[in-house]
């Protein structure tokens, strides 16, 4: 594709070259099909975890945090 230096700038010729092959990229990508029916099985499901496993995996605080509803929760995550 584009290899010039990050300040570098495209002629309009490069520019064009480099829109149609994100173009042609962006097309082979969305007609993609799948053949297949995907099912899951029930039996591939884990079973539900105890408390003490939450608290390991995501830390004591984080568990308390969540618990505690007057937490509020960040825009960002």
């Amino acid at each position: 594709m584009f290899n010039k230096p990050e300040d570098a700038r495209m002629t309009r010729g490069e520019a064009e070259k480099y829109g149609r092959e994100i173009d042609a990229k962006n097309a082979r990508l969305e007609n993609v099909e799948i053949a297949e029916e995907i099912t899951f099985s029930t039996d591939e499901i884990s079973p539900r975890i105890s408390e003490a496993e939450v608290k390991r995996r995501v830390g004591e605080q984080n568990y308390e945090n969540m618990i505690d509803d007057s937490t509020v929760n960040s825009i960002n995550s």
